[in-house]
């Protein structure tokens, strides 16, 4: 023996046969897979490819779903956005063109009505005796 395997220990090996194992884990992993005893090795290559193909098909085919799903969550959300927004347009119109009236709550339990908002904001001045007419939000 030389010197070298006397202070290492180590003997060399054949040409070829040496490696150096890196593990991110300091033990072995056991293996994970469950045995069913179902022998796959008996199916024909041509049973292997009909079944890599229907794996294919259906991994394209859920895909697809799923792309058609996300492409139709994002134009249903920016469709709505912009039929809200319509919406809260046409009202704010309707509102102060005078086809929806404003509603005055006189204090006592009765409503007054008036389709032109100067109107609405003098009879609250003169119910309340202020300078300020105040208002009331809901949302129905």
């Amino acid at each position: 023996m030389d010197v070298e395997t006397e202070v290492t220990g180590v003997v060399d090996a054949p040409a070829g046969t040496a490696e150096i194992e890196v593990r991110l884990l300091p033990w072995r992993p056991r293996r994970r897979v469950v045995d069913h005893g179902i022998d796959l090795a008996s199916l024909s290559s041509a049973a292997d490819d009909l079944i890599g193909g229907v794996v294919a098909l259906v991994v394209a085919v859920l895909a697809a779903l799923l792309a058609l799903v996300v492409v139709a969550g994002v134009v249903v959300v920016l469709l709505e956005l912009w039929i809200v927004g319509a919406i809260a347009l046409l009202l704010l119109v309707a509102r102060f063109a005078g086809l929806l009236p404003w509603a005055v709550h006189t204090g006592r339990g009765t409503y007054e009505r008036y389709r032109w908002l100067p109107n609405a904001a003098a009879r609250v001045r003169e119910l309340n005796g202020t300078r300020h007419a105040r208002f009331r939000w809901y949302w129905a």
